[in-house]
């Protein structure tokens, strides 16, 4: 491969890196929200959810 060849490669491994890091972070972002009914996201909350408690009441998780 030619170095112009080889750089370009490289630049392109890393934008894909970048990419998959980012969606990673929010998709597990998500998936904690389904569980807790907090978005976090870099320590900071985003949205918190109401919830229903088992006696009919809105909670806040």
């Amino acid at each position: 491969m030619t170095d112009q060849i080889s750089e370009i490669r490289n630049d392109l491994y890393k934008r894909a890196e970048f990419v998959i890091k980012t969606y990673k972070k929010y998709l597990d972002a998500l998936a904690e929200f389904d569980k807790t009914g907090v978005l976090k996201v870099d320590g900071k909350i985003l949205y918190v959810a109401k919830r229903k408690t088992n006696n009919g009441q809105s909670d806040f998780s």
